[in-house]
């Protein structure tokens, strides 16, 4: 059985994992736009698009990894 030390470190670090999950996908959805602006593919309407469709899956992540600290949380309060 793990000790409260190691679960704590297992439940923070599965936490920055999650953060890490958002900064990726942000990244890569801005470098992608970079490239359309740099590459001047743009329409107006893709843009906006893939521009929702990356603020709905960081707004779901944000979401996952809220649901995630308050069950952290709960198992942690002293």
């Amino acid at each position: 059985m793990e000790s409260e030390p190691e679960l704590i470190l297992e439940d923070a670090s599965s936490l920055r994992d999650a953060v890490r999950r958002i900064v990726r996908y942000a990244s890569d959805a801005t470098e992608a736009l970079d490239a359309r602006i740099e590459d001047e593919d743009l329409d107006g309407k893709t843009e906006a698009v893939e521009l929702r469709e990356a603020l709905e899956t960081v707004q779901n992540l944000s979401l996952e990894i809220s649901e995630e600290l308050d069950a952290y949380q709960d198992r942690h309060a002293r």
